[in-house]
């Protein structure tokens, strides 16, 4: 026969045991299960609410979708332009400035009254910014993006961001008058005067604002000297000294000017 006694004072122990034992396989298969997912949106409210909070967490293909559903299912909803706005984020977050700048330029256009209009219309020329490459890379992307900012300053002067366009131009068009002065350099490495004339006259003609302007002067100089253009040389020596008075390069118009004064004494040598 069964004695209860000899188990009971053992009775407590087990159970704590086997609840214990419960507990673990509960939590064993709760974490294999699948997770719960929220409920789907039912309403544009809950569309934007939830593409929001998944585009703060960085859950970028949700925020996506649900942006896209408020922008084709809702276009005119108040969500609309916040959606278009968005969606031109969510591109910059993933590299995408081409796309960025197509998608901040579409909610200018399609609502120019936004309360992001001005800010889109900034973001999509720093989009076009970042596409800028090296100086000596193809430069599309460099004159777009000094297009873009311009508009801005065109639409915005008093806008303190104004001052930060005109910051990126200068900086844009640096880099585009280096690419011209070295090509001009890259030429006379060629053996190449003229072509090399064309680029320095690039640099003289476009961009006195940037700091090639000074020196293009001396190479232009040197290579109307190489080519016996000597009063062509002369009158560049003469506009540099006109335009820098205290330039820089002075040794070096000084020594240019003596090759000068050479070159013309030989020709008018009997």
């Amino acid at each position: 026969m069964f004695n209860f006694n000899v188990v009971s004072p053992l009775l407590p122990i087990m159970i704590r045991l086997l609840c214990y034992a419960f507990l673990v396989l509960l939590l064993a298969v709760s974490s294999c299960a699948p997770k719960m997912s929220f409920l789907p949106p039912r309403n544009v409210d809950e569309y934007f609410e939830q593409a929001l909070e998944a585009f703060k967490n960085d859950n970028l293909a949700t925020a996506q979708k649900y942006f896209d559903i408020i922008k084709l299912q809702y276009p005119a909803s108040k969500y609309a332009d916040d959606a278009q706005y968005y969606l031109a984020e969510i591109n910059v977050k993933k590299n995408e400035h081409i796309l960025a700048a197509y998608n901040y330029n579409q909610l200018r256009r399609t609502f120019p009254n936004s309360e992001y209009a001005k800010i889109a219309a900034y973001k999509a020329a720093m989009s076009q910014y970042r596409q800028s490459p090296k100086y000596d890379r193809d430069q599309d992307y460099t004159r777009q993006a000094i297009k873009a900012f311009a508009e801005f300053q065109a639409l915005y002067p008093k806008d303190s961001l104004a001052i930060e366009a005109g910051k990126r131009i200068i900086e844009l068009r640096t880099k585009l008058a280096e690419h011209d002065y070295r090509t001009a350099e890259l030429y006379i490495k060629l053996n190449a005067p003229r072509a090399s004339l064309i680029y320095y006259d690039l640099v003289l003609n476009n961009y006195p604002d940037t700091e090639f302007f000074e020196p293009a002067f001396l190479g232009k100089a040197r290579m109307l000297l190489r080519l016996k253009r000597f009063q062509e040389a002369e009158e560049t020596l003469r506009l540099y000294r006109q335009r820098f008075p205290q330039g820089k390069l002075q040794s070096e118009v000084y020594d240019i000017a003596e090759q000068l004064k050479q070159a013309l004494a030989q020709t008018t040598t009997p």
